[in-house]
Parts: C-alpha cells; sequence; structure tokens
C-alpha cells in the first residue's frame, strides 16, 4: 500500500503485516479466500483488488482523491494500476523462478 495512503489513513487504519512467502491460514479464511494481498475490510465487506481498493477508498473516506475525477485521466489511471499490477507479479515471478530473470523481465523493456 503506498506511504501516503496509510498516511492518510493512518487514524482509521489497522494494519496487520503478512509474510507474503507464507501467508497465515487465517488470512484465506477469514480475511480474503483469494489469498492477495493488499485486503481492506471495512463495515463487513472485504475488497482486495488494488484497484477496487482505490474506488472504494475514494467513495468511503475522506481527503484528497485517490483516481482523478477527469474519465479520461480515470481510465488512464487504471490501465496504469493495471499494467502496474502485472509487472509485479511477473518480477516476483521471475525472481522467484530458476530462470533467468533478465531473459523473461526484458519484454516489457522492448
Amino acid at each position: 500500500m503506498s506511504d501516503q495512503l496509510v498516511v492518510g489513513l493512518q487514524d482509521e487504519l489497522e494494519l496487520v503485516p503478512i509474510n507474503l512467502a507464507n501467508r497465515p491460514s487465517w488470512y484465506k479464511e477469514k480475511v480474503y479466500p483469494w489469498n492477495q494481498v493488499p485486503a481492506l475490510e471495512h463495515n463487513r465487506q472485504v475488497i482486495g483488488e488494488s484497484l477496487d481498493l482505490l474506488y472504494y477508498l475514494d467513495a468511503h473516506f475522506g481527503g484528497p482523491k485517490l483516481l482523478p475525477d477527469d474519465p479520461a485521466k480515470k481510465e488512464f489511471a487504471d490501465e496504469l494500476v493495471k499494467y502496474t499490477e502485472d509487472f509485479i507479479k511477473d518480477v516476483r515471478n521471475a525472481c522467484t523462478a530458476k530462470e533467468d530473470v533478465e531473459k523473461k523481465l526484458s519484454p516489457p523493456f522492448d
């Protein structure tokens, strides 16, 4: 989660650190069945996808907007978040695999 988001919600947020390499079983059972992070539980509702979290936080919490109001800029922000998530997954997978990291990660930079 971004540092700005955490600072903006620090009085309303309980952070629970999760070991990504060894997630506790209670997380999948009680918090987010897809076992992904980040996840937010608010008013007995659990939101887990990054873009969904941004929309939810904008709709339910005050303060500066996390996403632009302009439809074209919002669409660009959506695409950027999705691309970034996919890229981070690729980096994580490449770093944990026993393959050539440079070979696996170079296509996005072509």
